[in-house]
């Protein structure tokens, strides 16, 4: 047969799991032979034998022989020689395989199972006919008459050419048919037909064309076998939704997967040095692929997690091929394309990482971008490195390094002020996305009132046009709204958020569940009903969906779920600890235990305990308190460690542990951690931070309980003037809270017991005024509301800043009435 003519650059793969093949069980039977004498002294016949038998490779009369083995060698050595007996009709090695993958034995046997399976796995049997001997110069032992003919080696590459080591893949077949009709497709059944200038038998082994400083055939491992776990089930449940969110997903996720088994091919390549000198896989055309998709990153965690499960991590891979093509370039570092290559690249990289949750490796990837970037003075890349110190501001605040958030911040203001000194400086540096990471880091360190200004500053300087940076920055307003209980506002950015999400971004992206979650925190805080717990539970099954493993977005789902079912007061069943077991486990598994994220999910779950506590028996009672005492004493271990000793996330854990004791009737200790929390709280917040006043009232609170009127008294009566003096200043929140509500008649009720009727007539005085000017917030917030097609984000600014407009309107009409009076 005649080859066909290959387009340049082409990247020819074979399915990761090809059918099986003739010849393939004489290889199985031979890995087990070459591997013998360590599956004899390792292996336990016991550990696998159940899915041997589930999976219908052993019979009954097989078990019988096994058994009458006289030691576990014996036994062990019975099961490999009985095997290969079974046939072609029973794939009787991918059972074994799968058995010593999943043993039933303890987490210390299943390394030892790991490492037996590499045996197996990295066992490279060469056939006679193999792809060593058909694509070498010599002639082929059997057709004495084939022979390769020579080529020249294609020319050398210019230094100012395109970059070489891109791998293009097959699924560009339909594009490239009508290109240069040079490729056919081929189906996974097919047989496989070498591509080469001469004529060749057909044969079944597979073959990648590599483009890297030149062009070579490389044979796919024989033995190669993709460790990858496909989602079947939830693969089965998107292709029966009648949901066309669910129906678009699949699409794009059966599209993720096809890319993700060509990576790992690659990867298995590149790994075994397969690939030509000079081959980067960073630069690898399916990287390149995944890469400038932002929207469907997630789609592909779920399959880098099941590959960290068997130890290979292809994202680390990616990271170490992209320092080598930054450090064999540096010396180009002046040229204005490379740097704008490089850098594209990079931020790419960074963006893949940060949403997979590597903060700390995407920071030091974006560290030695800059460093990269320093060593270039060229105008064109001060907008660059602008960008650059802003998202390594973003990536120090999402791993909680404030201190050096700090820093980047500095570099950032520094490259704004040179940007603006120059004459075409003035109008092309948007300071939003700056603003909005420096109220995130002042919000976290419990600096309210900066926060919330630096907030509405970004909210006033964001474009439309930047939709990732207006979700951000609507989600981080939305923090810092509810930090200063500015409840009316804070819900109208909660809904535009995620109104805003869903329109731009769909129901199956993480920004979309983000503004879910952030309207879930405001729900929990201030609502707390029966909508709210709806909202919470269909966040965490969209999270589920999106996600369908393991992420910090779900331990925040799972979060926001158990939140809702304690704050109304859903302890029917024990859903709402079992939600913030799940958070907390899922957020141990990918933070590290010092995390400072960690204590979150920390503060989560003592609280579910203690209400587990207060409904159990009397006999679990204590076992539940000192669960929850102990996983408090570690939050306060970490928000000291990170935050300090003085600070607002401190003085709330302080809060927690007062709770607990209390609980535990240890009130002498829980006092102490209530005082604690209240006089900390006086040192970072302001007298009307409503932080500060909660912890007082629940002080106070602890104080009536405890029958300490006088205390109690003092306490509350603070809290009560502070609110009411409030009422009609931009401080009231306006609504009705249901904590205030309570430290009023905690005092009233105080007050009569002590027959104090003056300052009980004037204290209801005070909660009559307070409730008429707070009413409840009635308003429903249905999935359809949140559904509806969102406002211009002009045009929602107007209408959320028109109090700010009126109040400046007066105020300048006060002014000018003062100056008219003055001129007369």
């Amino acid at each position: 047969m005649t080859a066909a003519v290959n387009r340049k650059g082409t990247f020819v793969l074979s399915d990761p799991e090809p059918t099986r093949e003739s010849g393939m069980d004489k290889q199985n039977v031979m890995r087990l032979r070459i591997n013998r004498i360590a599956l004899v002294q390792e292996l336990r016949v016991e550990h696998i034998l159940n899915h041997l038998i589930d999976t219908q490779v052993l019979s009954e009369e097989d078990l019988k022989k096994i058994h009458a083995g006289s030691s576990h060698s014996d036994k062990a050595r019975i099961l490999v020689d009985l095997l290969p007996g079974k046939g072609q009709h029973i794939d009787w090695y991918r059972s074994f395989r799968e058995a010593l993958q999943n043993p039933e034995a303890a987490q210390d046997i299943k390394k030892r199972y790991r490492l037996l399976v590499d045996f197996l796995d990295n066992t490279v049997i060469h056939r006679p006919n193999s792809q060593q001997s058909k694509f070498s110069e010599l002639p082929n032992p059997r057709k004495d008459s084939f022979k390769l003919p020579k080529y020249d080696p294609l020319p050398n590459i210019k230094a100012n050419g395109q970059a070489q080591n891109v791998l293009i893949l097959d699924d560009e077949r339909k594009q490239d048919e009508k290109e240069d009709n040079s490729l056919r497709e081929v189906d996974e059944k097919d047989e496989k037909i070498s591509m080469w200038s001469g004529t060749f038998e057909k044969t079944n082994d597979s073959v990648t064309l590599v483009k890297g400083y030149f062009q070579q055939w490389i044979p796919t491992p024989d033995n190669f076998r993709s460790l990858l776990t496909v989602p079947q089930e939830h693969l089965h449940q998107l292709g029966r939704s009648s949901d066309p969110a669910d129906r678009e997903q699949l699409e794009h996720e059966t599209r993720a997967l096809e890319r993700i088994k060509k990576l790992e091919i690659v990867t298995v390549l590149a790994r075994r040095k397969m690939l030509p000198t000079g081959f980067e896989l960073c630069m690898c055309d399916i990287v390149q692929e995944i890469f400038k998709e932002p929207q469907y990153y997630h789609l592909y965690f779920k399959y880098l997690k099941s590959l960290e499960a068997n130890d290979v991590n292809l994202l680390q891979d990616i990271v170490t091929s992209f320092y080598s093509v930054l450090k064999s370039n540096t010396k180009q570092a002046r040229n204005s394309e490379s740097v704008k290559h490089f850098t594209s690249l990079a931020f790419q990289l960074i963006d893949f990482m940060t949403e997979y949750g590597y903060y700390t490796d995407a920071e030091k990837v974006m560290s030695v971008l800059m460093q990269f970037l320093s060593e270039s003075h060229h105008l064109d890349i001060w907008m660059t490195k602008y960008r650059g110190y802003v998202k390594l501001m973003h990536l120090r605040n999402r791993n909680y390094n404030f201190l050096s958030a700090s820093q980047a911040y500095q570099y950032a203001v520094e490259m704004t002020w040179q940007i603006k000194m120059m004459s075409f400086g003035q109008n092309i540096i948007n300071e939003g996305e700056l603003q909005n990471e420096l109220s995130h880091m002042l919000l976290e360190l419990g600096s309210i009132n900066p926060a919330y200004s630096w907030a509405q500053s970004a909210l006033k300087a964001i474009q439309e046009t930047d939709k990732v940076v207006v979700v951000n920055t609507l989600c981080n307003a939305v923090m810092a709204f509810c930090a200063r209980w500015q409840v009316k506002k804070a819900e109208k950015l909660a809904i535009y958020a995620t109104q805003f999400a869903h329109h731009h971004f769909g129901k199956r992206n993480p920004l979309y569940l983000k503004a879910l979650l952030h309207l879930c925190h405001f729900s929990t805080e201030f609502k707390q009903d029966e909508s709210g717990l709806q909202l919470a539970m269909y966040t965490l099954s969209t999270a589920k969906k999106i996600y369908c493993c393991d992420t910090i977005e779900l331990a925040f789902a799972h979060r926001a779920a158990s939140k809702a079912l304690m704050v109304c007061q859903r302890f029917d069943t024990e859903k709402y600890y079992y939600h913030a077991y799940e958070g907390l486990r899922i957020a141990r598994r990918i933070l590290t235990e010092d995390h400072p994220m960690l204590y979150l999910f920390l503060h989560t779950s003592a609280s579910a305990l203690q209400w587990k506590a207060f409904h159990a028996s009397k006999e679990s009672q204590d076992r539940t308190l000192a669960l929850a005492e102990g996983e408090a004493r570690k939050a306060l271990e970490l928000v000291i460690q990170h935050y300090g000793e003085v600070s607002l996330r401190t003085a709330q854990v302080y809060s927690l542990l007062g709770q607990v004791y209390s609980k535990m009737d240890r009130l002498q200790v829980a006092e102490d951690m209530l005082q604690t929390s209240v006089a900390l709280m006086k040192l970072c917040q302001p007298s009307t931070s409503y932080f500060r006043l909660l912890a007082a009232a629940t002080l106070g609170t602890f104080y009536k309980i405890t029958e300490k009127p006088k205390e109690c008294i003092m306490i509350l009566r603070v809290v009560v003037d502070s609110i009411a003096s409030m009422l009609y200043t931009q401080d009231s929140p306006g609504v009705y809270m249901k904590w205030v509500h309570t430290c009023f008649e905690n005092l009233i009720h105080t007050l009569q017991s002590l027959n104090i009727n003056k300052q009980v007539d004037a204290t209801q005085i005070q909660l009559s005024h307070w409730l008429r000017d707070n009413p409840r917030l009635e308003t429903v917030v249905s999935m359809t509301t949140l559904h509806e097609a969102p406002c211009s984000l002009e045009v929602f600014m107007g209408e959320f800043n028109s109090w700010e407009k009126r109040t400046k309107k007066a105020l300048n009409f006060v002014k000018e009435a003062k100056t008219g009076d003055n001129q007369q």
